[in-house]
């Protein structure tokens, strides 16, 4: 018997028609969900998880959700309950693909809610939206979808593969934490791209209730940008400045001032985002059928998780592929 061809495909090219979804039903991993695995029809005829790369994606915006509110008082009680990624679909190219095949999933879901929910119990359940919005800071919409880091053991450790592409080459890096990943990256600093798996679908047990479907990243690839230099105002103030006047012309000429200066206004740009990200409320998102409410807080899924019997998840490392300048 040969063995199954676990492809990995990009998100523009999954076709969710081929997406079969069944009923949620009760099960020994959560006492609030009733789960099911869908699973998608490959090329060759076999039915297999399903696994989707996203498009490479400039790190400018998105990301952990902030461990403290504005007044400094801590979000969560552990940090690996911030292993999760608000990924924003902003109106570039590889942005609007995802919007729009995110939006085809969600119809689906919504079109065949009776299989999932049970017919009788259809009219009691809603769908959690797939898609959050929110608004720029010109007031424009914003849309988003979540992902989960994969976790493991009693520790909550990120179990999820990272590496970082250097000359073509993919490295493993260890990132086993939120505070990892955050003290080594920044934004505006790097480009990514995930292997993201199709978790599980769900409904609650409690009406009434809401069903949706939730995702994992498997892999995460990182190419550091070599667009942008990280220099800032501290490297020139790293010595005195304090000069005779006939030097000082000939200091600053070696400096580029608006540069340095665009660099920090950047990241405090980026800061206040994810600060705004916080506080603003999810409005409901419309799929091209019918209006959908906005998303709840998500509950922790981790233990969640259905393991397919039959199909047996295999992660395959991103292609490599040179970073480009």
């Amino acid at each position: 018997m040969s063995k199954p061809n676990r492809q990995i495909i990009a998100i523009e090219d999954v076709n969710f028609s081929k997406l079969k979804l069944e009923e949620a039903k009760p099960n020994e991993y959560s006492k609030y969900q009733d789960m099911s695995f869908a699973n998608i029809e490959q090329n060759d005829g076999t039915m297999t998880t399903l696994y989707f790369k996203t498009p490479l994606t400039d790190y400018t915006i998105g990301g952990f959700p902030p461990a403290k509110d504005r007044a400094g008082n801590e979000l969560f009680k552990d940090e690996s309950e911030r292993a999760k990624w608000r990924y924003y679909m902003d109106n570039s190219e590889s942005g609007k693909k995802m919007h729009e095949k995110m939006i085809e999933f969600q119809d689906k879901l919504i079109k065949e809610k009776a299989t999932v929910v049970g017919k009788k119990d259809e009219k009691k359940y809603e769908i959690e939206s797939l898609i959050g919005e929110t608004q720029t800071k010109e007031g424009d919409p914003l849309y988003y979808v979540r992902f989960n880091f994969r976790t493991e053991g009693p520790s909550r450790q990120i179990a999820t593969k990272f590496f970082v592409r250097k000359d073509g080459v993919d490295e493993e890096l260890a990132i086993k934490s939120v505070s990892d990943f955050e003290s080594q990256f920044r934004r505006g600093e790097i480009r990514y791209r995930m292997i993201v798996s199709l978790s599980k679908i769900y409904k609650q047990k409690k009406l009434p209730g809401k069903y949706g479907a939730s995702f994992k990243i498997e892999q995460m690839l990182i190419e550091v940008r070599d667009d942008v230099t990280s220099v800032s105002n501290k490297n020139m103030f790293a010595t005195s400045q304090f000069d005779s006047e006939e030097n000082i012309a000939q200091k600053l000429s070696e400096v580029d001032l608006t540069k340095n200066i665009e660099e920090e206004d950047d990241a405090e740009d980026a800061e206040d985002a994810e600060e705004e990200e916080e506080e603003e409320k999810p409005a409901p998102v419309k799929s091209t059928k019918k209006p959908v409410p906005a998303p709840e807080p998500e509950e922790e899924e981790d233990e969640d998780e259905i393991k397919p019997s039959k199909v047996t998840a295999k992660v395959v490392k991103a292609p490599r592929k040179k970073a480009t300048a």
